[in-house]
C-alpha cells in the first residue's frame, strides 16, 4: 500500500513536469498575442474541460502521460476547417438570396405582366399592382437582413478575434521569431523550474559527503589511515571543499595512485586536518578472501550537510547546469553505444523508478525534481521531429529561406516522428520490466 502512494506521488510529479512545460508555452504565447485553441494535461478522452469566455479550452484527459497547448490554425487541417464554416454560411447565405431574389423578381415580372393586363382592362386595378409592389420590396429588403445577420452570425462563431478585436492570426501567420521565442518557452520554464527545486533541494536537505564507519588495515595488520577515526566527516580534499557541485568520490578520483593529500574532518565538532595517500588496498572478507582496489582504505556513509539558505542560492543554479550537462553527457553515450539502450527508461519505468527511490528515502524525492524538469528541458531540446527541438528548426528554415516549408510534408515528418517516439518509449518500458 506505501508503494502505491508513492506510485501516486510519482505520477503526480511526472504531470507537475508536463503542466510546468505546457504552461511556458501557454505563457510566451499569451505575452505574444497568440492565440490557444487548448491547454491540455493529458491524452486521449477527456475526464474533464473547462472553455473560458475568449474561447480557450482548458481541459484533463485519460492518458497521464504528457500534455500539449494548441494554438490556432497549428495545423493545415486546422486552416481548412476554419475556412470551410464560414464559405459553407456564405454559400448558404448567397443561395437562399438567390433563390428568394429571383423568386421575388420572377413574381415582380408577373405582377408586372397583370398590371399591363389590368389597365388594359381596368383602371382601379392601379392600387392592388401598387400593394403587390410594395409587399415584393419589404420581402426583398427581408431577405437582405436575413443574409447579413445569417452571415454575420455564422462568422462570430468560427472567428477568433484578438485583443484588438480584429481576425486573430493563426500560429503559422506569426512572426518567425515569435514562433520561436513560443516553441521555447516550455524547455525555459523546465529550467526556472529545475533552479527552484535545485533551490528547495538544497535549502532542505544540503549535499552530502563521507562520514568514515570503517578503516581497513594491511595483511601485516598496519592501518592503512592511522590518523583517521570512525565517525569523521570529511569537508574537503588538498583544499577543494566538497559541496553539491563536487562530492568526496568524485574529488578522490581526480587523486592519483600513490599521491597523499590533506583531508578537512569535523571530527566531533572540531576541525582537524589528516593525511591519506591513495594506495592499492587489500581486504579480506569473512570468508578469509582477499580482495584489491585502489582507494584510501576506510568505508565511509553520506552524510548530508550544508543545508542553508546561503548554500542554497549560491549552488542552485550551477547545480542546475551540473545535471543539465551530465543528462547531455547520457544521451551522447547513449547514441555512441557506451550506455545501453536497457539503461534508458519511458515513462512507465521513470514512474516505478521515482518510487523505488522515494520508498529508499525521502530525499530522493526532492533530489528527483531538479533532475527530471533538467531531463525534460534537455529531451525537448532534441532535433527529433514532434519535439519542440524540431520544430524550431523548421521554423529558423522558414525564416531563412524568406517561404515556409510545406505544412502538409512537415505534419507527416511530425506525425510519424511522434509514431516512432512513442514506440521507443513502450520498447523501453518493456525492456527495463523484462530484463
Amino acid at each position: 500500500m506505501v508503494y502505491f502512494g508513492y506510485i501516486v506521488l510519482s505520477l503526480v510529479i511526472l504531470l507537475l513536469m508536463v503542466l510546468i512545460h505546457e504552461a511556458g508555452h501557454y505563457t510566451a504565447a499569451k505575452i505574444l498575442g497568440f492565440t490557444v485553441e487548448e491547454f491540455a494535461v493529458g491524452f486521449g478522452p477527456k475526464i474533464f474541460s473547462r472553455r473560458r469566455k475568449n474561447g480557450e479550452l482548458f481541459s484533463l484527459r485519460m492518458l497521464p502521460l504528457g500534455g500539449y497547448c494548441a494554438f490556432l490554425g497549428e495545423t493545415e487541417d486546422d486552416v481548412q476547417d476554419e475556412k470551410k464554416p464560414e464559405e459553407k454560411a456564405e454559400n448558404n447565405c448567397d443561395s437562399a438570396a438567390s433563390d428568394t431574389v429571383e423568386h421575388a423578381d420572377h413574381t415582380d415580372g408577373a405582377a408586372e405582366n397583370s398590371d399591363a393586363q389590368a389597365n388594359a382592362k381596368k383602371a382601379d386595378d392601379d392600387l392592388l399592382s401598387f400593394v403587390m409592389r410594395s409587399k415584393i420590396d419589404d420581402e426583398k429588403q427581408s431577405v437582405a437582413d436575413c443574409r447579413s445577420a445569417s452571415c454575420a452570425s455564422a462568422e462570430s462563431q468560427v472567428v477568433r478575434l484578438d485583443k484588438n478585436g480584429a481576425p486573430a492570426k493563426t500560429f503559422y501567420e506569426q512572426k518567425p521569431w515569435k514562433r520561436i521565442i513560443v516553441l521555447l518557452g516550455g524547455v525555459v520554464f523546465n529550467f526556472l523550474s529545475a533552479i527552484i527545486f535545485s533551490l528547495i533541494y538544497i535549502w532542505s536537505v544540503g549535499y552530502a559527503t563521507s562520514q568514515i564507519t570503517e578503516i581497513y588495515s594491511d595483511p601485516s595488520g598496519e592501518v592503512y589511515c592511522p590518523d583517521l577515526r570512525v565517525g569523521d566527516v570529511i569537508l574537503a580534499v588538498d583544499g577543494r571543499q566538497i559541496s553539491v557541485m563536487e562530492s568526496f568520490s568524485e574529488l578522490a578520483a581526480k587523486v592519483s595512485e600513490g599521491e597523499t593529500v590533506k583531508l578537512k574532518i569535523d571530527r566531533d565538532g572540531e576541525i582537524v586536518y589528516v593525511d591519506a595517500t591513495r594506495r592499492e588496498i587489500t581486504v579480506n572478507n569473512d570468508k578469509g578472501e582477499s580482495s584489491t582496489y585502489t582507494g584510501f582504505g576506510f568505508v565511509s556513509q553520506n552524510v548530508f550537510i550544508g543545508a542553508n539558505a546561503g548554500n542554497a542560492f549560491k549552488y542552485c543554479v550551477p547545480y542546475t547546469f551540473k545535471l543539465s550537462w551530465s543528462i547531455l553527457g547520457s544521451f551522447g553515450q547513449l547514441i555512441t553505444g557506451k550506455v545501453p539502450i536497457t539503461s534508458v527508461s519511458g515513462p512507465i519505468g521513470s514512474i516505478n523508478m521515482m518510487a523505488q527511490l522515494s520508498v529508499a528515502n525521502w530525499r530522493n524525492i526532492l533530489i528527483l525534481l531538479p533532475l527530471l524538469a533538467s531531463n525534460l528541458a534537455i529531451f525537448n531540446l532534441l532535433p527529433f521531429p514532434a519535439l519542440d527541438g524540431a520544430q524550431v528548426i523548421f521554423t529558423i528554415v522558414e525564416w531563412i529561406r524568406k517561404k515556409p516549408i510545406n505544412r502538409k510534408i512537415q505534419g507527416i515528418i511530425n506525425s510519424v516522428g511522434l509514431v516512432v517516439l512513442l514506440l521507443f518509449v513502450l520498447i523501453v518500458d518493456i525492456l527495463s520490466f523484462a530484463l
